[in-house]
């Protein structure tokens, strides 16, 4: 089995993780992100109904089914010609945006009325249906530093008709420098993004350990930064579209054991691991939760839900 990720392109460092990590399993996971994913939009509620987009989309002959955990979340079964292309897209009224990406804000619950940051904006997916599921009520923080992808999530946001976003073209590192006390944080955290190969082939041998360990150091330093400034009792939501446990179940350990945080249950994905190569960590891990390639039809995503005590 290690030979078929071999001649897949996997690196023997990355290839000999995955057989530990999953056993025969590695290789379905591995064949299902060579294939494309679903292409999948949200309904922009902002702009028009649920009932009013689907009915447009239908009569032009395009087909979907619903994403299970996100009310206006649904992936194209038939796609006669490009949805991008058509006037609904153009004007806003739906958002092209990975299944699994839908699931953050969702997890997150953000209330109208809201102060909520988003650690790691663009191009604007998130922040965008965060807006939506507040009504455009509220406020919420939007941190990236790269000033060409924060252009493109000013665009997104101007298209989807978001009002209640402040653009910081900036780390968020520097969150607790605003003197603002949040409501509720999402973090997508920068990562190796070993769960999207579908799209990023490259990282199957790009990528190395230090790499990995690299990200892990900025995603603690973020998730510090950002329970340093959630309310009591507020919410935080961590996610990476890596595969690593390093990045994921390690990292959220690294939480519970240092900070006065509790982990919160999630509905949808499969549990997180609860012994990576052997090493044993807390019962309350398996409340956060990955998807996989070739069970759930996504990116490898994870997804950890804590709050503030």
């Amino acid at each position: 089995m290690l030979e078929r990720l071999f001649s897949l392109g996997y690196s023997r460092t990355f290839a000999e993780r995955y057989y530990e990590l999953w056993g025969e399993r590695a290789l379905r996971i591995a064949e299902a992100m060579e294939r494309p994913l679903p292409r999948c939009f949200r309904v922009n509620t902002l702009r028009i109904t649920l009932q009013e987009l689907t009915k447009l989309l239908n009569r032009k002959g395009f087909q979907f089914k619903r994403v299970p955990w996100a009310r206006e979340g649904f992936c194209l079964t038939r796609e006669p010609f490009s949805i991008t292309s058509t006037p609904e897209y153009l004007s806003g009224l739906l958002y092209i945006q990975e299944a699994s990406s839908m699931y953050p804000p969702v997890a997150l619950e953000p209330k109208p009325g809201e102060v909520i940051a988003d650690m790691a904006a663009a191009p604007g997916g998130k922040t965008s249906y965060l807006a939506q599921l507040m009504e455009n009520k509220g406020l919420i923080y939007a941190f990236d530093v790269g000033e060409e992808r924060l252009k493109e999530t000013r665009l997104n946001l101007s298209r989807l008709g978001v009002i209640n976003t402040v653009l910081i073209h900036g780390s968020a590192l520097h969150i607790d420098e605003l003197g603002v006390e949040f409501d509720g944080i999402l973090l997508d955290a920068p990562c190796t993004g070993s769960g999207t190969i579908h799209k990023n082939p490259e990282r199957k041998a790009n990528r190395t350990m230090e790499d990995v360990k690299f990200c892990q150091g900025l995603q603690m330093k973020l998730l510090e930064k950002g329970l340093e400034v959630l309310k009591k009792g507020g919410t935080l939501v961590y996610s990476t579209c890596s595969l690593e446990p390093e990045e994921n179940e390690f990292v959220i350990q690294w939480v519970l054991d240092n900070f006065d945080v509790e982990l919160l249950p999630l509905r949808y994905g499969e549990p997180a691991l609860r012994k990576p190569f052997g090493v044993e960590l807390s019962e309350e891990i398996e409340k956060a939760r990955r998807f996989y390639p070739d069970k759930h039809g996504t990116s490898g995503f994870f997804v950890a839900k804590l709050r503030k005590l």
